[in-house]
């Protein structure tokens, strides 16, 4: 684990599934009475409208029910006639608020809860409904579905809102333990300019699809979106399985995502909107076992740390940063606070080196049967059934079943079919079916000799740790990469001893660091940029005074590579000034 301040995401979506069972039916009774009996204004005013104070604002609420196709309990306490299905409409009355009643607004901040009786046997046009916990007792179920709230507040808000609708919020106290979490999502808002490492084709987000997912089996999704901007929809999913490879000691399928809205190319650059998320999303379908209500707050700590950790695979940083982040509505990019995180140095390599250890190993071990009906897995595709695989190929099944279980750490043996294990492992095997046996054997030994000297030792390197300790993130020039430092040194002494240790590691971590600059401020504002890291020695240079770039410079910056094709530094002293007139009016 590793304990210091990070920046903190933003709660986004959530379907929550409260279940109240203390008080019966009688929830639902008040509601009934509240929404269709009280209210005799429904013809002339429309649906029943409220206001409540909730996390310090103003937000509209309005009410509306629908008539289920539920056969009414068949119990002498069922005081209704009918079964109908009651739903709270809320939005936040904030800076964009735009003015509807709840039902009709956009709800940029809000949603809807949908309130549902439930007893034991319930039926629909006399047939038993599949599907419906049974807790021998009657009980209402409250589904909640909103937006941009933290997601600890979802009881409260239930509780809120039912007492402005006259309903007692003693009903909604105590939730049973079988209330479930279907949905939840957390996001960090990523400056254009600094983004394209996580979304890069060699980022973390494409190589965990390429290294973890099935080639052939299972459940697959990766989508790359680029027409309308690079990096406009990226998302990749693994299940919970796959989950635990990636970062140690996680439960939880999720998708990881970069993501714009609908039409970039609507908004300007100081716009929130002009700059994409980096969202995880817990995916109940890609989880074996049910995410209870009481476990939401370890998981909301878990997607934080995919966060963090996918943020750190990319070379950003995981502290408050303005330069990377941007504010929106609801996200606050330079909030932060002290957590312990589990870090990890980026696992994907590692997994993929065990894969070609695998492939390899097994390459040279082959017999000329298993290599024969590599190829055909390989080259014909589908998951055909052994049987299936020994007509096509002309081995007898013992042949079949017997290659099968030599090679069951690359062939995956399923209820559907055979298939390669993984996509990385189905590429190599294929350069290995196309390959000549002479030189594929010399390139065996080869990789086999350094399959055994990678350490499986995956604690956080001295690079990681710095990187973390100094907030620092790299950023893309036309001849340099710049080491950008976000800790402010107190002095001159604290100042050569970031640097010092900066250098140190990162010459630990790559072959040459001529090609970084690094930039720091200190605590008194004095901006510090070394040219040429390799060539830092202490007190080689005085420290310069150089006031720091304005807000609105990395906005300039990205306007003028959209615009010109090149970084606002690389123009002439005029031209820069324009594009910065340009921005600023």
């Amino acid at each position: 684990m590793t304990a210091g301040k990070f920046v903190d995401p933003q709660s986004h979506e959530a379907d929550i599934h409260f279940i109240f069972d203390e008080d019966g039916l009688d929830p639902y009774y008040a509601l009934n009475s509240v929404i269709r009996v009280q209210y005799d204004d429904w013809q002339t005013e429309g649906k029943p409208k409220e206001t409540m104070n909730f996390l310090g604002q103003s937000w509209a609420l309005a009410a509306d029910y629908d008539q289920q196709p539920v056969d009414p309990w068949n119990h002498e306490s069922y005081r209704m006639e009918s079964v109908p299905l009651f739903r709270l409409y809320f939005v936040a009355k904030d800076g964009l608020y735009d003015g509807e009643p709840a039902d009709q607004s956009s709800r940029i901040r809000g949603g809807t809860m949908t309130i549902r009786p439930r007893w034991p046997e319930m039926t629909m046009d006399g047939k038993k409904i599949q599907g419906v916990p049974d807790l021998g007792k009657p009980y209402i179920d409250v589904q909640v579905q909103a937006s941009n709230i933290e997601h600890s507040r979802y009881l409260d808000l239930v509780k809120t809102a039912m007492a402005a609708f006259g309903v007692s919020y003693r009903y909604f106290e105590d939730p049973h333990e079988m209330s479930n979490v279907v949905d939840v999502a957390r996001y960090v808002r990523v400056r254009r300019s600094r983004s394209s490492p996580l979304y890069a084709a060699d980022g973390p987000i494409a190589r965990t699809h390429a290294v973890l997912e099935a080639g052939q089996q299972g459940y697959r999704k990766h989508v790359e979106d680029h027409t309308k901007i690079p990096g406009y929809y990226v998302t990749t999913t693994v299940d919970d399985e796959r989950a635990r490879d990636i970062i140690p000691g996680q439960t939880l399928g999720k998708e990881i995502k970069h993501y714009y809205p609908q039409d970039p190319s609507f908004y300007e650059p100081g716009d929130a909107l002009y700059h994409p998320k980096l969202e995880v999303a817990y995916q109940t379908k890609q989880t074996d076992e049910t995410l209870r209500w009481s476990d939401l707050d370890q998981a909301v700590r878990e997607l934080d740390a995919t966060l963090y950790n996918y943020l750190d695979w990319a070379d950003l940083p995981i502290r408050a940063d303005g330069k990377t982040f941007k504010s929106d509505e609801y996200f606050d990019a330079g909030s932060e606070s002290y957590r312990s995180v589990k870090l990890v140095d980026c696992p994907l390599p590692d997994v993929e080196d065990e894969q070609e250890h695998v492939v390899m190993k097994l390459w040279g071990n082959t017999l000329e049967s298993d290599r024969d009906l590599i190829d055909s897995l390989v080259s014909d595709g589908g998951t055909p059934t052994r049987e299936e695989l020994a007509d096509r190929t002309g081995y007898s099944y013992r042949t079949v079943r017997r290659f099968v279980n030599r090679c069951e750490d690359v062939v995956r043996d399923a209820y559907d079919g055979l298939s390669i294990d993984s996509k990385h492992k189905e590429q190599m095997l294929i350069e290995r079916v196309r390959a000549a046996e002479s030189q594929f054997r010399e390139s065996v030994e080869h990789a086999v000799m350094n399959a055994a000297d990678v350490v499986e030792d995956r604690t956080r390197s001295k690079w990681s740790q710095v990187k973390q300790r100094y907030n620092v993130s790299i950023s893309e020039g036309k001849f340099k990469q710049t080491l950008e430092v976000g800790y402010r040194p107190e002095d001159r002494e604290d100042l050569a001893d970031v640097i010092r240790s900066i250098k140190l590691a990162a010459r630990e971590r790559y072959r040459s660091i001529r090609r970084f600059a690094l930039e720091v401020t200190t605590i008194d504002g004095e901006h510090r940029r070394i040219p040429n890291l390799e060539s830092w020695r202490p007190g080689a240079a005085k420290t310069t005074h150089e006031p720091s770039k304005p807000d609105w410079y990395e906005d300039a910056d990205q306007l003028a590579r959209d615009r010109y094709g090149r970084r606002l530094d690389d123009l002439a002293d005029a031209r820069r000034q324009k594009v910065i007139n340009e921005v600023t009016e």
